[in-house]
């Protein structure tokens, strides 16, 4: 169900360096980054980037590896 801490932390800094990536407000490139949201499907990127892709952990852009 979840994945280890390295494809997460992976996995998030891929999500902070796309064009998509949001705060909890949708605004783009955050400061504050608590809460940092998907601005392509609108989920939570903490929650997601955490899930196996037999949970929908996947990115919707496909920019993840694993």
């Amino acid at each position: 169900m979840f994945v280890d801490k390295k494809i997460k932390e992976d996995r998030l800094n891929v999500c902070k360096n796309c064009d998509f990536y949001r705060n909890f407000l949708m605004l783009k490139r955050p400061k504050w980054t608590k809460g940092a949201r998907c601005g392509k499907c609108s989920c939570f990127i903490d929650a997601k980037a955490s899930l196996t892709k037999e949970f929908y952990g996947e990115c919707p852009e496909g920019k993840w590896k694993e």
